[in-house]
């Protein structure tokens, strides 16, 4: 039977056009889940600064000249922070705890009794209020803390030593008057000896590299004659666990803080 051409025709392009709605082996169907590559962590002041180290300023204090503020943050999350109220304390509060990152990445609050909040940026840390926004006012610039330079005041493969006199300067980042003459006298052997402005103490001490550590201190038992430095000297000596020493200044550390004492190298090494 011969049929007619236009139906040949026909049925080949049908056969050719079912061909074309076939669905295509090679991509997936619309309704089948691709798989999402994670997507890249957003940079945050967590993950993309150089925020462990030591920060200092002075921010403002409603009945003082101002409150000088050491904070070092320890890449471990752990901080040190050192408050001093000019012209109003004896001696600076310190502060050891932990702190913890916002969700964000943007802000730390430490474990202190204000739970202090700083905003960090580059190389440098705003405290915020206690809402955690930004304290407004004429004085807004001065609650930042700057980072400062790691110091390292001892020439490479020089070893500290600490023998010799040496005159106090500077007692709880306050200048001492040089005529109160008080000194501290370190030995070879592991002895130290000095004069407290009243009364004189000796005992030992251990140094390894920059650790410092004194054994229990004696002192002589003179009754004073007026207030001096003498009790928070001996507080300082128990805290102190770490020196640096530049040229003929000596300083007496707690961690990275603030010096706690500064003690001048004296010729003269004889006794007071």
């Amino acid at each position: 039977m011969r049929y007619p051409l236009s139906l040949l025709g026909c049925s080949v392009l049908c056969l050719v056009v079912l061909a074309g709605c076939q669905p295509d082996q090679s991509r997936p169907a619309l309704n089948e889940q691709i798989p999402q590559l994670p997507a890249a962590p957003a940079d945050t002041s967590q993950n993309a600064l150089d925020w462990p180290g030591r920060y200092q300023g002075v921010i403002p204090c409603a009945d003082c000249p101002g409150i000088k503020m050491t904070l070092q943050l320890e890449a471990n999350q752990q901080y040190s922070l050192s408050r001093y109220y000019q012209e109003r304390a004896d001696e600076p509060e310190l502060t050891e705890g932990q702190f913890r990152w916002s969700s964000d990445g943007r802000i730390i609050q430490l474990d202190d009794a204000d739970n202090s909040r700083l905003l960090v940026g580059e190389n440098r840390l705003l405290l915020l209020d206690s809402q955690g926004e930004r304290i407004g006012g004429e004085l807004a610039g001065q609650y930042w803390l700057a980072k400062q330079a790691d110091e390292d005041p001892q020439p490479s493969g020089e070893l500290l030593s600490l023998n010799g006199k040496w005159q106090l300067t500077e007692l709880l980042q306050k200048t001492v008057d040089v005529d109160n003459k008080v000194f501290l006298q370190f030995d070879a052997e592991g002895r130290v000896s000095g004069y407290t402005g009243c009364n004189n103490l000796t005992g030992g001490y251990q140094l390894q590299g920059p650790r410092l550590s004194f054994s229990p201190l004696a002192t002589t038992r003179k009754a004073c004659l007026q207030d001096t430095i003498e009790p928070q000297l001996l507080d300082v000596l128990s805290k102190v666990d770490n020196i640096s020493i530049a040229g003929d200044e000596l300083s007496l550390n707690r961690a990275r803080m603030a010096p706690l004492a500064r003690f001048k190298r004296l010729a003269d090494a004889s006794e007071h």
